[in-house]
């Protein structure tokens, strides 16, 4: 996971402030951003992408950097994109593995 990756992944969280129930895991090369443990978007290769379903594959397309610069478009652009993905029957909520908890 590169520096770049690093600082997409803070403007990102900074800019999305205003979304509530945002959760940011590694994943791939990067960072992956969840809504309720509903994957939306990602950030690696030097971009944040958001997530989309396209014939039948997910997509995940690049966001604009001036985007991120803008929080209330930013934030309305997440929503808008989670609200497609809460339609979508392939978006699975992802649910945090838990450390089995050492023996006491």
């Amino acid at each position: 996971m590169g520096h770049l990756e690093d600082q997409i992944r803070l403007d990102a969280e900074y800019a999305l402030a205003g979304l509530e129930d945002v959760d940011v895991r590694r994943m791939f090369s990067g960072w992956g951003f969840y809504h309720r443990d509903l994957l939306f978007a990602a950030a690696w290769e030097g971009r944040f992408r958001f997530r989309h379903r396209r014939d039948g594959h997910w997509v995940y397309e690049p966001v604009e950097p001036k985007l991120l610069q803008d929080e209330e478009e930013f934030v309305a652009a997440a929503r808008r994109v989670i609200r497609d993905l809460e339609s979508e029957p392939a978006a699975k909520r992802g649910r945090r593995r838990r450390r089995p908890s050492a023996a006491r």
